[in-house]
């Protein structure tokens, strides 16, 4: 004899037995409620493929790109033995990442002109640049980092000792001064 919510659950015949009231076969093909037997059990669900997917999100962004690691000179530096007859010598240097590359500029600014670097090649180890020509002056820099990192987020005391080096100035292609010294670091503007 067959149960009451067995019955109820039909209004169709049944293809086992033909019958109006019979829904063994139908109920196990087809289930009356798709996510198991709760709202509880698809409530789970929910918040499983919602955890997931925040987690899958927040790995992706993370590994795309972590500026915190990345390696980030930019800044001013001042030599720490200035020479006597051009006390304000320091450069600036500015480093970016433009799609997943490096990318540097900067500048030597003296009272009279600003030499812009006409080239510059930065690694996390060495630091190379030459000036634009004025009036025949240019200056010329070859040094090496003595710390890794990112310089303008660190907590080292201002006025630390990063990077080590040699600075040149040229006058009409003849070396008028050349300051082999550590350099002072500050944040820039």
């Amino acid at each position: 004899m067959r149960s009451l919510s067995h019955r109820l659950r039909s209004n169709a015949s049944c293809m086992c037995c033909r019958s109006r009231d019979c829904v063994s076969r139908r109920s196990r093909l087809w289930p009356t409620q798709p996510f198991g037997s709760s709202l509880f059990s698809m409530v789970k669900r929910l918040v499983s493929c919602v955890i997931l997917l925040l987690v899958s999100v927040g790995l992706d962004a993370q590994s795309r790109g972590n500026h915190s690691l990345r390696f980030n000179p930019s800044g001013d530096y001042h030599p720490e033995n200035r020479p006597a007859d051009d006390f304000g010598l320091q450069f600036l240097l500015q480093v970016r990442y433009r799609h997943g590359r490096r990318v540097a500029w900067g500048s030597v600014p003296t009272v009279a002109y600003v030499y812009r670097f006409k080239s510059v090649s930065v690694t996390e180890k060495y630091l190379r640049f030459s000036t634009e020509r004025h009036h025949g002056s240019r200056y010329d820099f070859d040094g090496e980092f003595l710390r890794g990192g990112d310089f303008t987020t660190s907590l080292d005391i201002p006025g630390s000792l990063p990077l080590r080096g040699t600075l040149r100035k040229y006058v009409n292609g003849r070396k008028v001064m050349e300051l082999n010294t550590s350099f002072f670091y500050y944040v820039g503007c």
